[in-house]
């Protein structure tokens, strides 16, 4: 029970962290919530770890030995334990289903908060409580067996529903500016989701008198937390990073071809090819195969002319 009970009170600090008035304290907060989380994680692979076992599933390694009954059986190694990618192997050998993509989003807003964002921790604070308010509940009621107003306290449990309440009334004010607007492509109207404000990093962004977006034009963002003015072009680029990363793996694991590209007219990397067109500049691939050879042209020998590379340069040989 003491990785419980450890996780338990690192919660609780962490929320009396957040609701303190000194701005210092935001990175506690943030730095005690994730570790909380992540020890009610361990929780769980401890109970599931047999017994005499060194607690193996908690273990970075595990070593397998024969028992007395010359059975093969598995024994944790050393102090190290899991890390965030090894609890969720193992939880998805066990049929555990967490929300990945929020635990993603908690531990890049504290890398941010630690590293670069330093002063600017509590504009993004409520939205780190709140993610980590629905894991947590879920967590425990459905893994743990555990009530989360008993394990945590009442006082615990309240700040948790206000933070919550709050945010995702926020959270929806933002999400029905963008609604409004006709994004034009498809891989923009999911891409803008990814969005997070370049100062302060809270995805709390609102659409400011613009209906339809238009290629080479601009369509201003607010920052509700830190009032942060900016351009849609200042951050399209890592929004299409963001939405098309898991096919751009699969590229380079599989041999595909990659989901964009950089554009050869603006020089961004917005040359979507669901799209077939550049989403930023609206440039779009007029030549698809060489005159000469018939072989496709990629989207530089394109932009470039009517043949392909090979043929190029035996043109600029003669």
């Amino acid at each position: 029970m003491k990785i419980l009970k450890n996780g338990v009170e690192a919660i609780q600090i962490g929320l009396e962290d957040f609701k303190s008035e000194d701005p210092r304290r935001a990175q506690s907060a943030v730095r005690n919530i994730f570790a909380g989380m992540l020890l009610l994680f361990k929780e769980k692979l401890r109970r599931l770890s047999p017994e005499d076992s060194d607690e193996v599933l908690i273990k970075q390694r595990i070593e397998p030995f024969l028992d007395v009954n010359d059975e093969l059986s598995f024994k944790g190694k050393g102090d190290k334990t899991v890390d965030v990618y090894q609890i969720r192997e193992r939880f998805k050998g066990f049929g555990i289903a967490v929300d990945w993509k929020a635990v993603e989003d908690i531990n890049k807003l504290r890398n941010a908060i630690e590293h670069y964002y330093t002063e600017m921790a509590p504009s993004v604070i409520n939205e780190i409580v709140s993610k980590s308010f629905g894991i947590i509940r879920d967590f425990c009621v459905k893994y743990l067996n555990e009530e989360p107003v008993a394990l945590f306290g009442q006082q615990a449990w309240d700040i948790f529903l206000e933070t919550d309440e709050v945010y995702e009334k926020e959270k929806k004010e933002s999400e029905e500016s963008f609604a409004k607007v006709d994004w034009r492509y498809d891989i923009l109207t999911e891409a803008v989701k990814n969005m997070r404000c370049p100062k302060c990093q809270s995805e709390l962004i609102q659409v400011t008198d613009v209906n339809k977006y238009e290629p080479n034009e601009d369509l201003l963002l607010s920052c509700r937390k830190c009032n942060f003015e900016f351009d849609l072009a200042d951050v399209i680029e890592e929004c299409v990073a963001d939405e098309l990363a898991g096919e751009s793996y699969l590229a380079v694991t599989d041999g595909g071809n990659d989901p964009y590209t950089e554009c050869p007219d603006c020089g961004k990397d917005t040359f979507v090819f669901s799209e077939e067109c550049c989403i930023v500049c609206g440039y779009e691939q007029e030549s698809k195969t060489c005159a000469v050879c018939g072989t496709g042209l990629d989207v530089d020998e394109a932009y470039e002319g009517e043949i392909c590379s090979y043929h190029r340069s035996l043109s600029d040989m003669d």
